[in-house]
């Protein structure tokens, strides 16, 4: 009976000193945590045949691989293309990926879809490679083999879940997970708010960040140099179980993310911030490189229910999640 193989990565999300994990700024330090929702990987062998066929059931996007030396990168799954061909996967099978979350979420998807298909992969070929190696094996992927810009905190994040602080002398990844008092994680999840702002692309924000930053740009340095030290302020505020103290940090956060580039911000991400400070939420913050994707909220305790009833009246989408703390998760059962 032929085994099939599955596996799920989490997505992080309130990536605090996001921005500092790039070649561009080369030292810098993220605090991120994950939320369950997952990007999933199923396999079926094909012992008979050589074909790899990918199906991304969310996406509807399919392609084929007749062999794994001669791929083509065109634009349709290179992600996914370009881990079958780093792991040299001779063997024919079919490869079902799927997100719980929506396309350009600014939540690193792409890096959990890339380690969630790793993981698999990895333990097809029973080659069982620790968090940090499919982590620096996904990263290798999208920057080497792919030639595209990419941190280094998504990958971690995706491959460790949990609460992460890490320090980064990029492309090298120091990761300390944070331990965290069972009281503060619920009271987080049950003011935690993720609101959807709709898919974005960030390539234009990236590039004008990067060509300021290496002009020497007074107010790009400054923001940085904010960006390096709410990271270790948001785990002290963690260890001494401060919610308040950690809305105030995602605020210091996004007010100097917003200092970056112009459309870091937007109407749609003005007037929800706006929604949020009517009800005295505690913290706001766009995840990753802004411009759309999601935004977290934390509320203030008891105006939960109010500010999200608010949110979905002005038109913007929810994202029901919980926290996770497994990260890459890989198992198999048998077909039938």
């Amino acid at each position: 009976m032929t085994q099939l193989y599955f596996s799920r990565a989490p997505v992080r999300v309130c990536d605090i000193g996001g921005w500092t994990d790039t070649w561009f700024c080369n030292s810098g330090a993220v605090f991120n945590y994950c939320v369950d929702l997952y990007s999933y990987i199923r396999i079926q062998p094909k012992t008979h045949e050589k074909i790899i066929r990918i199906i991304s059931e969310n996406l509807d996007l399919s392609t084929t691989i007749k062999e794994y030396r001669a791929i083509e990168y065109d634009g349709t799954l290179d992600l996914l293309k370009a881990a079958v061909k780093i792991l040299g996967i001779e063997l024919g099978m079919d490869i079902f990926a799927r997100s719980d979350a929506p396309p350009g979420c600014g939540t690193g998807t792409s890096a959990s879809i890339v380690v969630s298909l790793l993981g698999a992969l990895s333990s097809m070929q029973h080659a069982y490679h620790v968090k940090h190696e499919i982590a620096e094996m996904a990263h290798e992927l999208e920057t080497r083999e792919l030639d595209l810009e990419s941190g280094v905190q998504d990958q971690y994040a995706a491959s460790f879940g949990g609460f992460n602080y890490m320090e980064i002398q990029y492309p090298r990844v120091k990761i300390s997970q944070i331990d965290v008092q069972p009281h503060f994680a619920w009271q987080l999840e049950q003011q935690m708010i993720l609101v959807y702002l709709g898919s974005r692309s960030s390539s234009k924000i990236h590039e004008a960040v990067i060509k300021n930053f290496n002009a020497g740009d007074k107010t790009i340095l400054e923001a940085f140099e904010i960006l390096k030290e709410c990271p270790r302020e948001a785990v002290h505020s963690i260890h001494t179980n401060n919610l308040d103290q950690f809305g105030e940090i995602m605020n210091k956060n996004w007010n100097a993310q917003k200092q970056l580039h112009p459309e870091v911000t937007n109407d749609r991400i003005v007037e929800l911030e706006r929604i949020a400070m009517t009800h005295d939420a505690l913290g706001f913050k766009v995840n990753g490189a802004g411009g759309g994707g999601s935004a977290v909220i934390l509320s203030r305790i008891g105006e939960e229910y109010k500010l999200k009833s608010d949110i979905l009246a002005h038109g913007f989408k929810l994202l029901p999640c919980k926290l996770n703390f497994s990260g890459l998760q890989t198992w198999t059962a048998p077909s039938h």
